[in-house]
């Protein structure tokens, strides 16, 4: 018989869903390239991929993320399902691009990070995939913004007990 050890990485105990936008604060005008870490484009210039990226943090709810190589943001929706919903309609889009999400999701709450980790950066994949999240989100009926704000990890905002029943204004939506 053979045992088998898993090497066990301490979860941070930062807020999953910072706000921090620096990107997002710098003006059009001052965004340039050196902001990003590009990925090999596969059709895409960098001029490109910089005005996507800009585009996203600018316009949307989208952030940088290692040092400008990733996206990130995160969702939430009014129900569980309206989340899985969600979810699953990016898992498909994924199998379609061949190309997958770090992704997070706690009762009506996900997190997506894109980045392309071979070659490692920003690829027109990334700025792809985020463009879709923001559609299927405003179909699923996105909430926006969270009056109680975004906490995931060490300090709930409740989130997960409404799930269970224990919450006030469970519907019973799971």
């Amino acid at each position: 018989m053979t045992t088998a050890f898993y090497k066990c990485r301490r979860i941070p105990t930062g807020n999953l869903f910072a706000r921090t936008r620096t990107f997002a604060s710098t003006p059009r005008s001052m965004v340039s390239t050196t902001q990003l870490s590009i990925s090999d484009p596969s059709g895409s210039t960098t001029q490109d991929l910089t005005k996507d990226a800009t585009r996203l943090v600018d316009e949307g709810r989208w952030s940088l993320s290692n040092q400008g190589a990733g996206l990130e943001r995160h969702f939430i929706f009014k129900t569980f399902k309206a989340t899985w919903d969600f979810m699953n309609e990016i898992a498909a889009e994924c199998k379609q691009q061949k190309h997958h999400p770090e992704w997070t999701n706690v009762f009506n709450r996900t997190h997506i990070k894109w980045t392309t980790h071979a070659p490692p950066g920003l690829s027109g994949k990334d700025t792809h995939m985020a463009r879709f999240c923001d559609e299927v989100a405003e179909r699923y009926g996105e909430q926006w913004p969270d009056p109680q704000g975004v906490v995931m990890e060490g300090g709930s905002t409740g989130a997960a007990a409404e799930c269970c029943g224990r919450g006030a204004g469970n519907k019973g939506d799971s």
